[in-house]
């Protein structure tokens, strides 16, 4: 028996390791196959009688070694409906039993697999390579909640996605807080596009207009809608009326004219004559030959017009033989002038007539003081009597420092005063000499007279009163002012109390313009207008009109710690329209107008959301120039189409629309079991329970110890073809070995045959 023993367990050997290159041979053909798991090979021996004094041979049995749990590599894929489980689980899938363009039925057997690599079918379902049906949940479409109790292939045939209409605006926004108050031209107005119960667009504008410091007026305009949010016109009394009456006239200024008067018998040679300004001077001095009257003038105009400094505030003209006029260059600006210089004061020429005999004497008085000359025994001549007196005269202590004697020609003198436009009193009290009578002519120094006096001017001033009804109500009047061609409107905005607040809105916008060439003092019901430049007369009419406004919602923002903050909405203004503002404004509440619009298919309810009160979240108002459109969404869409579908990690089943939006219709669970290994192999990489692997424990994938799914992408082959080869060779060396082993086992029995021959 031992012989033989040996022979039949090298023969079960043979027969377990050629099992062994079976599932070797089956994981190196599906190494490359989507989901296959690997087998391997549980070798077990057989026992005849083994004991401590016999042991029989028995032999070895191979029994597959199934790897079902074993994870393999994830691959990324550029098909968005294939997935891969990472983690435990299994997909679980149907297997058709009657496939045509009419209808698909499925076995009743559950199936199981790892294959993820489903495409969607004609007919929508998700299949995958081996031909199995992806299972799953539907998900209810109000719930969001997967009915777990209804598992069936999936199957896309929700194709087009139903219109939603727009239910709910949200604008988050600035207003510019340096908006002037209706603004021309006017803010732009935000638009959205929004639809109606069957998917048609229309346009909803937003019209903001600043109508007063921390005012704002908002116009909900839906163009084609039967219903209107705000409609309506505003209509106040008609009584306005404006009246305007000069109260101060109009009063050029006078430009100052002096006339000066040049010295009567000219400059004398070196001599001078000035004319002064403040700090701007010119002088003319007289050349040989001296200066007559009128060419004094003539140089004096010369000289002032030639000046810079002078020149910049007055004009010499107006030249005669005599005198000359200068006038301000500005008018009511007065000046000062005076004339200095050594030949601008009064002249005295005396003449002798002939010698002095002796004893001959000649006295003259100035300012009082008496001067005398004697001739003596030996007499003077003309010119000697000339000199003596000029001798006299300035040598004398109190006449010589007030005036200067100096010959003129052989028999005459002259006495000019030292002191500028200087004056003095000459007589002759002794003038009879033997020759005859000593003789005087006086000559008028330099002068100026005013002929013209500076001229200050008187501003235009014009009071303009205004009647009328003012409030609420009388949104839209217009109060006009022309100055000239230029006009300014004062639109009333339904903020003002009292005919003073009307004043004081028109004053503000003329005090802004300064092109207007007036000042505006609003005082009770009444506007000062005053010319800004006196002197320069202006011309004014007035107009009061009562107006009317196109109905809005009132927008009220706050100060203080409220600057720029939302504080109130109002529908007062709203005559006739639909839109309804909230109750509740206090801190914190929702600033959500409600209005209705029909675009043909029955009214439809749209919900404004401007944020919260007293808060900085939604609509504000703070600096910029512009609205600054920081968000502005509707929630309603459009008719979509089917486009593609999204899976994500814990099986939620996208499906996605043109029309930009995403419904989960379908959720992919997962089935686990306590011994997936022993799981029953079926074609195309799919399982069915048994027994030993217990039931399907189905759960969301994630859930309960699941594994997640990996969109694009599928779980490979877990075969390591090293591992395989290296196995491989084992087995080939066992196989040969138990092959030795009949051989010698062989050879041994023949051995045993031949002791009978």
């Amino acid at each position: 028996m031992s012989i033989l023993g040996a022979m039949f367990t090298a023969v079960s050997g043979v027969n377990a390791q050629s099992r062994s290159l079976g599932h070797i041979s089956d994981n190196i053909a599906n190494s490359q196959t989507t989901g296959y798991k690997k087998i391997d090979t549980r070798f077990e021996t057989l026992i005849t009688v083994s004991n401590a004094a016999l042991h029989q041979p028995g032999g070895v049995i191979a029994s597959p070694s199934y790897a079902n749990a074993l994870q393999g590599n994830v691959n990324q894929t550029q098909s968005i409906s294939n997935m891969a489980i990472s983690g435990q689980g299994f997909f679980i899938v149907s297997r058709p039993t009657i496939q045509n363009a009419n209808q698909t039925l499925f076995d009743e057997i559950q199936y199981y697999t790892r294959a993820g690599d489903f495409e969607v079918n004609r007919d929508g379902y998700l299949v995958n390579n081996g031909g199995y049906f992806l299972n799953g949940w539907a998900v209810d479409q109000d719930t969001g909640v997967p009915d777990t109790a209804s598992l069936a292939p999936i199957q896309i045939v929700q194709t087009i996605d139903a219109p939603e209409p727009t239910s709910e605006l949200e604008f988050v926004g600035n207003l510019p807080a340096s908006s002037v108050v209706n603004p021309q031209p006017p803010l732009a107005p935000t638009n959205i596009r929004v639809y109606d119960a069957l998917g048609n667009p229309h346009t909803i504008s937003l019209e903001w207009v600043k109508r007063a410091d921390n005012l704002w007026q908002l116009d909900i305009i839906a163009a084609d809608s039967t219903l209107d949010p705000v409609s309506g016109t505003i209509v106040g009394v008609n009584d306005q009326n404006m009246a305007i009456a000069n109260t101060t006239a109009n009063v050029p200024a006078v430009a100052q004219i002096d006339t000066f008067t040049m010295p009567a018998d000219g400059l004398a040679f070196g001599q001078t004559l000035s004319f002064t300004i403040g700090s701007n001077s010119v002088t003319v001095t007289a050349p040989v030959g001296g200066y007559t009257q009128a060419q004094v003038g003539a140089a004096l105009v010369s000289a002032i017009n030639g000046n810079p400094g002078l020149a910049a505030q007055v004009t010499a003209g107006n030249l005669t033989a005599t005198t000359f006029d200068v006038t301000a260059d500005d008018p009511g600006t007065p000046y000062t002038a005076t004339l200095g210089g050594t030949g601008s004061g009064q002249t005295t020429v005396v003449d002798f007539p002939g010698a002095m005999n002796p004893g001959d004497d000649v006295t003259i008085t100035i300012n009082g003081n008496p001067i005398t000359i004697t001739a003596p025994l030996a007499g003077y001549t003309t010119a000697q009597a000339r000199d003596a007196l000029i001798a006299a005269i300035n040598g004398d202590v109190t006449v010589g420092p007030l005036v200067t004697a100096s010959i003129v020609d052989g028999d005459t003198l002259s006495i000019n005063a030292d002191a500028p436009l200087g004056t003095f009193a000459f007589a002759f009290t002794d003038a009879v000499i033997t020759s005859g009578n000593v003789t005087n002519t006086d000559f008028l120094g330099a002068s100026s007279a005013n002929t013209t006096p500076n001229g200050l001017p008187t501003a235009q001033v014009d009071t303009v009163t205004l009647a009328g009804t003012v409030g609420p109500s009388e949104i839209g009047d217009t109060w006009t002012v022309n100055v000239g061609t230029l006009s300014i409107n004062y639109v009333s905005n339904g903020t003002e109390t009292s005919l003073n607040d009307v004043a004081q809105g028109i004053a503000n916008l003329i005090n802004t313009n300064s092109a207007l060439g007036v000042t505006a003092t609003a005082l009770g019901g009444t506007i000062q207008l005053t010319a800004i430049d006196a002197g320069t007369p202006f011309t004014a009419t007035v107009s009061a009109t009562n107006g009317s406004a196109d109905a809005f919602i009132d927008v009220q923002f706050g100060t203080g710690t409220a600057a720029g903050m939302l504080v109130g909405l109002s529908n007062a203004y709203n005559i006739t329209g639909n839109a309804t503002t909230p109750t509740a404004q206090s801190q914190g509440d929702d600033a959500i107008i409600t209005f209705q619009v029909d675009y043909g298919v029955g009214p439809q309810t749209i919900e404004l959301n401007l944020g919260q009160f007293q808060t900085t979240v939604g609509v504000t108002q703070f600096g910029g120039e512009t609205i600054d459109v920081r968000r502005f969404t509707q929630d309603g869409l459009p008719q979509g189409i089917f486009k593609d579908l999204t899976i994500r990690d814990n099986g939620d089943v996208e499906l996605n629309y043109d029309n930009g939006n995403t419904r989960v219709y379908f959720k992919i669970p997962l089935a686990q079991f306590y011994d997936p290994n022993s799981l029953k192999r079926e074609t195309g990489q799919a399982f069915t329970e048994t027994f030993d692997s217990g039931s399907a424990r189905i759960a969301g994938a994630g859930e309960n110890g699941g594994g997640s799914l990996r969109a694009s992408a599928v779980e490979g082959s877990n075969v390591d073809i090293a591992e395989e080869f290296s196995k491989m060779i084992v087995t080939q060396r066992s196989y040969a070995a138990n092959t030795r082993v009949i051989t010698t086992a062989d050879e041994m029995l023949a051995e045993v045959i031949n002791i009978k021959r």
